[in-house]
């Protein structure tokens, strides 16, 4: 028994070891192929980002709105990175100048749960698409978040 060739636990023909290899060698082209779309999103959207920061002093608050959902209809970075970063565009775009005149015209309606249903109809135009939906409400409770923060340092002063 001792004598018996170790070689007689692989079978002729058998492709177990190669067929592994493969699949490390698939997984790392996959994988450097993933990195290098990241890379490029990511490099996409800092530069969107820069781009609105300097673009805001002069827009409005339906004007970020407009130049987010406008962004955010022609980003060409991974979808999950565009989607995330909606709220962090118009965060951008609301804090580089005193946007919170234009909450006046909303009055009590930042307070109710569908603010921001009736300022997305302009953005939909028969578009049923279920992300550019959620990109539109996010946008606009970040601006109804603003115009509350904007209405409490109001009556704190």
């Amino acid at each position: 028994m001792q004598n018996e060739e170790v070689g007689s636990f692989r079978r002729k023909g058998d492709l177990g070891i190669p067929f592994v290899f493969a699949l490390f060698a698939l997984s790392t082209i996959i994988g450097w192929v993933v990195f290098q779309n990241y890379e490029h999103s990511v490099k996409e959207i800092t530069h969107s980002l820069a781009k609105i920061q300097g673009e805001s002093a002069q827009l409005s608050l339906e004007g970020c709105a407009d130049k987010t959902m406008e962004w955010f209809n022609q980003c060409d970075a991974m979808t999950q990175l565009c989607d995330s970063t909606v709220p962090r565009m118009i965060k951008v775009c609301l804090a580089n100048s005193d946007k919170s005149l234009g909450c006046k015209k909303y009055g009590d309606e930042i307070y109710g749960y569908n603010f921001g249903v009736k300022q997305c109809t302009s953005y939909m135009q028969g578009s049923k698409m279920k992300r550019h939906k959620k990109a539109c409400g996010d946008v606009w409770q970040v601006i109804a978040e603003y115009c509350k923060s904007a209405a409490k340092q109001a009556a704190v002063k």
